[in-house]
């Protein structure tokens, strides 16, 4: 596994706050060198530590304003087959391998019900899919992509 040091922890930190910082910006809040700072993104990013950088889009804004949890069944043989078509599924924002109630999660952001109706008709035609369980939202109370450094272990 790659080591993370303390320098790391605070140059990830300071690129979740704001994806569009630049590496002066970085060094200036931070205290550590301009040189350093490229350095070490550079690493983080060869390493696959930072997978992308991207704007976060807010979805009713851009109208995808369904936002749909779906719980997935299938027989053991079938597990990884249908988790291979989820992932070519566009509106499915998230294809997570999951413990208890369901072998699969699967996340869908669409612009409206009948659309999302669409796709758990699509999801049905699958062969290897036993049950589905779906969940709309109806209020998101929280909702972010940053991962809560402060609370390493190490740290």
């Amino acid at each position: 596994m790659f080591h993370l040091d303390d320098d790391d922890f605070v140059l990830l930190k300071e690129i979740q706050k704001d994806e569009k910082i630049n590496y002066a910006e970085i060094s200036r809040k931070t205290g550590i060198p301009s040189s350093t700072v490229y350095d070490k993104i550079s690493r983080l990013k060869e390493e696959g530590i930072i997978k992308d950088v991207a704007a976060i889009l807010e979805p009713k804004k851009v109208g995808f304003a369904i936002t749909s949890f779906v719980g997935l069944n299938t027989k053991t043989k079938f597990y990884k087959i249908v988790a291979e078509k989820l992932i070519n599924f566009d509106e499915l924002i998230g294809v997570y391998g999951t413990t208890g109630q369901f072998d699969l999660l699967i996340q869908i952001r669409t612009t409206s019900l009948d659309a999302l109706n669409e796709i758990l008709n699509k999801l049905r035609s699958i062969k290897g899919i036993d049950d589905i369980f779906s969940m709309t939202v109806l209020e998101i109370f929280k909702e972010t992509h940053v991962i809560p450094l402060e609370l390493h272990e190490d740290k």
